[in-house]
């Protein structure tokens, strides 16, 4: 299948080579502040498109699997911006569980 052929929930907009290296470095632990920044912005916003429209007119499993990498990138989102008293709950949620 080409670029061409391939469902609209497949498309991937192009990513630079600055953003490939930023995101093996944050595999490896080795990102800049700079790469971190840049490695999730590309994550959030080009490979889950996550302030995209998901709505796909003509196919509802396409709407589907690009409402699954929305989602993804929302509970990313989610927890990055979660509340200090949010995330005291969590750790005490977490503590009581594990004894």
């Amino acid at each position: 299948m080409t670029e061409s052929t391939l469902p609209q929930s497949f498309k991937i907009p192009s990513l630079t080579i600055q953003e490939v290296h930023a995101i093996r470095a944050l595999e490896v632990g080795e990102a800049t502040a700079y790469q971190q920044r840049l490695a999730l912005d590309c994550i959030l916003k080009k490979l889950c498109r996550v302030y995209d429209q998901h709505f796909i007119p003509s196919s509802d499993r396409e709407t589907v699997f690009l409402e699954g990498r929305g989602f993804v990138g929302q509970n990313l989102l989610k927890f990055m911006r979660l509340q200090p008293e949010a995330l005291k709950a969590l750790y005490k949620e977490e503590s009581k569980n594990a004894t």
